[in-house]
């Protein structure tokens, strides 16, 4: 057979194979009389079919050259052969279990667990300060931005918002330390009055003389060791400079997260990929929005229950109403806990006055619970920070268990924002799998 016959009609510079000498199968069996004029040839032959769009054909891998398949047990031998080929060697080099590699690197990460424990045990105080001014800094963002929108710059509007803060919690510490002190001194002073009046009393007199209560008290270290009060006083100034370092360091930082949180915002929003920055971006938004609705509800709640003590403490004739009505003010911000306290030591400070008082302020307190617990607080969060009530009693239990007040201070943001990204992250992809 011909090989120009291969060729398609038509083929660009090829007329009839009579045209040009024919080389057959034969002829190439046979060979040419001269080689380099039949190898020139077939050259040309090879190059003007090119051009013409044909391809030679090329035998499949899993056929042979007569076009017969294989049988199965050469095809089994050539798979075997090829994953050979490609899987590890028998000498364990690759890709084979290493009993001491794993070993090895478990131990590094438990090691690695152990030193991340140890270290944000240590640091478990640091780390309080940076997320109570973080979560100051959410809070009166609001207020900074408020005052943005009114055409002052960042930084004036920083300043006055920071200012407001020292002053409140200036006029705070004036309006409690002096009736805390006067109460002390007076208490100091009366203490023998009061073991004279326990004495007389019948009761006291036959609990004294079966147990030797007055006796005890008398024998006991602050009377017998002056030194252990003085000590005890002493202990107390630490933990009192503590208390203010940590306020004037968390006072620092919310300055500083005031002035560039937009900065930080975005530096925080560049950690996640391009593709997906903009959805984290929108969902930060909503998270920094609710932290911020919240502390602006529990603001207005702890303002109402400030208010509504001090009121109170004025008409029944408590004493020092204005450091009652700040301690309530205060206190509110710690959920569940914080209302309980100013409730008990309303009673108290009632009974120091009166049967009557006490058992007044007992029933105030009751009524002024169960109205924010039960109406206001689920109302004002509801607003605020889209959470039900059960998750926000279940989150101050759990962050009351984990960090005490300051758990249960942020228990619910952090909560609100856990509740956002399960059901606008997760639920979805979920759906989608």
């Amino acid at each position: 057979m011909s090989l120009c016959c291969r060729l398609p009609r038509g083929a660009p510079g090829i007329s009839r194979c009579r045209s040009g000498p024919a080389v057959t199968e034969r002829g190439a069996r046979g060979g040419p009389s001269n080689p380099r004029k039949a190898a020139g040839a077939v050259g040309k032959l090879s190059d003007l079919g090119a051009r013409a769009g044909f391809q030679p054909r090329r035998p499949r891998p899993d056929t042979e050259v007569g076009g017969d398949p294989p049988p199965p047990e050469i095809k089994i031998a050539n798979a075997r052969s090829n994953n050979a080929a490609v899987s590890p060697s028998a000498n364990g080099r690759t890709g084979q279990f290493s009993p001491f590699k794993f070993g090895l690197f478990g131990g590094l990460g438990v090691l690695l667990a152990w030193v991340i424990f140890l270290s944000l045990d240590t640091l478990r105080d640091t780390l309080i300060v940076i997320a109570i001014a973080s979560l100051l800094a959410i809070g009166l963002d609001p207020a900074v931005s408020f005052l943005a929108r009114r055409g002052l710059r960042r930084g004036v509007c920083v300043a006055i918002v920071m200012l407001s803060l020292l002053a409140a919690l200036a006029g705070a510490v004036f309006a409690i330390i002096p009736p805390i002190v006067n109460e002390v001194s007076t208490f100091v002073v009366s203490i023998p009055t009061l073991l004279e009046d326990l004495q007389q009393n019948q009761t006291i007199k036959n609990l004294d003389a079966k147990f030797g209560l007055i006796d005890q008290v008398k024998n006991s270290s602050l009377f017998q060791n002056p030194s252990d009060a003085a000590g005890g006083i002493v202990t107390a100034g630490f933990t009192v400079a503590g208390i203010v370092f940590d306020l004037a360091v968390v006072l620092i930082l919310t300055l500083y997260f005031l002035s560039g949180f937009h900065d930080i915002k975005k530096a925080a929003y560049r950690l996640a990929p391009g593709s997906k920055r903009a959805r984290v971006s929108e969902l930060g938004d909503v998270i920094l929005k609710q932290m911020g609705g919240y502390l602006g509800g529990a603001f207005l709640i702890a303002l109402q229950a400030g208010l509504v003590a001090g009121i109170f403490a004025s008409i029944v004739g408590l004493p020092y109403p204005w450091a009652i009505a700040l301690g309530a003010f205060v206190l509110d911000f710690v959920p569940v806990v914080g209302p309980i306290v100013v409730g008990i030591s309303m009673m108290l400070i009632g009974f120091t006055q009166s049967l009557t008082i006490g058992i007044i302020a007992a029933a105030f307190y009751l009524c002024q619970h169960l109205f924010e617990a039960y109406w206001l607080y689920p109302r004002v969060m509801k607003r605020a920070v889209n959470i039900s009530t059960g998750a926000v009693v279940v989150a101050i239990v759990i962050g009351s268990a984990l960090l005490g007040v300051t758990g249960a201070l942020l228990a619910v943001p952090v909560a609100a924002a856990i509740q956002l990204i399960v059901r606008e992250v997760v639920f979805p992809l979920q759906e989608e799998a």
